[in-house]
């Protein structure tokens, strides 16, 4: 009898905990800032951004920025970004990239800025190929100038992405070996038990095997440096690792400046 109520109280833990974690990961992952939150303004831009639309094939309509380098043979850099926020966040950042010769396309995720829809983990991996597909079908740029670029949350999509598609490289900044070891690092009960095969940022790049810069700073209290760490190491292909002492939880463009900068661009035009 007693081994009957300790396996019937087990059971009905392992049900909790897996609800749960279900739960966490229906509404505690996106944080979309809907037009019109964020900073639209783009005067004061370097390079200013040219308004961009795409549908996603289950009929999304998708809005992104696109910053055009002057030189015609610049990479292109797809920007799958995190969380939180919106393109404009990011808007900073992507027009010194092209101001120093790199095109930058950063798009919004369903549910994000002007883009239609709701976010969920799955269906952001629709807007993550369609995303690629629009700038190889309508931006003129070839897969081996593109470079995919992982924000946060945005680096398991990325990393999917170049599973599926041909790209130069990989940056990811600030993001996760696996939803599994995200989870059992933030909480202390070990939730990411309960999703195994989610978001497999190393397995996708491993499986892509092509050059990948991973960038993390110390200080992230949201994706700790150990799990970035973890990232770096789990890779089998051509790597490279930027830490930064100083930055948190995506700060490394701001705290690092022209070290960061330069990082990005050496990195996404190497040959």
């Amino acid at each position: 009898m007693l081994l009957i109520r300790i396996a019937t109280f087990l059971g009905v833990l392992l049900i909790a905990l897996f609800a749960f974690a279900q739960f966490i990961r229906r509404t505690g992952m996106f944080f979309p800032s809907p037009y019109p939150q964020g900073d639209w303004r783009t005067t004061s831009l370097p390079v200013k951004p040219i308004d961009e639309t795409f549908a996603t094939p289950d009929g999304v309509t998708l809005h992104a920025w696109l910053f055009r380098a002057t030189s015609t043979n610049a990479p292109l850099l797809i920007w799958f970004h995190g969380n939180g926020g919106n393109l404009t966040d990011r808007a900073e950042v992507a027009s010194e990239l092209a101001h120093r010769g790199i095109s930058t396309f950063v798009f919004d995720w369903r549910g994000y800025g002007r883009s239609g829809g709701s976010p969920t983990e799955s269906k952001l991996y629709i807007d993550a190929l369609a995303a690629y597909d629009f700038a190889t079908s309508h931006l003129d740029a070839n897969p081996e100038s593109i470079v995919l670029y992982g924000e946060s949350l945005g680096g398991p999509y990325a990393a999917y992405t170049a599973s599926k598609r041909k790209a130069r490289c990989v940056i990811i900044e600030n993001s996760l070996p696996s939803l599994r070891a995200l989870g059992n690092a933030l909480y202390p009960i070990p939730l990411g038990w309960f999703a195994p095969f989610a978001m497999t940022t190393t397995r996708w790049l491993n499986q892509a095997n092509i050059p990948v810069l991973v960038m993390h700073g110390k200080r992230d209290t949201i994706i700790p440096f150990r799990l970035g760490r973890e990232l770096f190491d789990g890779l089998r292909g051509p790597k490279e690792l930027f830490v930064s002492e100083r930055a948190g939880h995506e700060e490394i463009p701001v705290v690092e400046g022209t070290r960061y900068y330069d990082a990005v661009v050496r990195f996404a035009g190497r040959r």
